[in-house]
């Protein structure tokens, strides 16, 4: 399995790179690994901070097998205290290790969380962009408990980076598409002062 987990990683990386980190790029990236891997959900939360400096997160993409529910639409995955809901993931997840088990092993109310979504085992990888903590990568197993060997972190690790890549590239790109503008502003002001 691993080999055909490493194969889709690099089909993954390539579409983010060619096609950018978009909605329907980043899911059909998703649902790739997650065919490979044989797991039930695929989802990407972005960090936040709020008004007070808490630090939250929110669901933003997610891939689902045809037998798992959606939990994208799911309003107790949006904006969700870290503090309150998740604490013993930011230890882990800001210093770039992973967070995996089963929903019994984590403290409430994290484990009714997981328990809502139908999840049996999951497995969490950081997304560090510049080197500061974006979010994180995860999957779902929700017909087993899976043990998750090294070889199945090893992806997710690898797939974790080329999210990091694509986003970067998505801000370069973005940023070079503002200096046009603005470039382009400049030049049709000199010319119509000129003229």
């Amino acid at each position: 399995m691993a080999s055909k987990a490493y194969a889709a990683i690099m089909n993954v990386s390539q579409l983010l790179l060619d096609k950018g980190f978009e909605p329907q790029n980043v899911s059909e990236a998703l649902g790739q690994v997650g065919v490979a891997l044989d797991v039930d959900r695929v989802y990407i939360f972005e960090n936040s901070k709020a008004a007070d400096g808490k630090l939250l997160c929110s669901q933003r993409y997610e891939w689902t097998a045809a037998s798992t529910s959606a939990q994208l639409d799911n309003p107790e995955l949006q904006n969700v205290p870290y503090d309150e809901v998740l604490p013993s993931w930011v230890p882990p997840l800001s210093s770039g290790q992973v967070v995996k088990g089963h929903p019994r092993d984590f403290a409430s109310p994290a484990r009714e969380l997981l328990e809502s979504q139908d999840i049996r085992s999951l497995l969490v990888c950081p997304i560090t962009l510049g080197g500061e903590w974006w979010g994180f990568v995860g999957f779902d197993d929700c017909r087993t408990e899976r043990a998750w060997p090294t070889a199945e972190s090893a992806v997710l690790q690898a797939l974790s980076n080329a999210l990091a890549g694509s986003l970067r590239h998505a801000r370069l790109r973005s940023a070079l598409s503002g200096v046009q503008t603005q470039l382009r502003a400049i030049i049709e002001r000199c010319a119509s002062t000129t003229s």
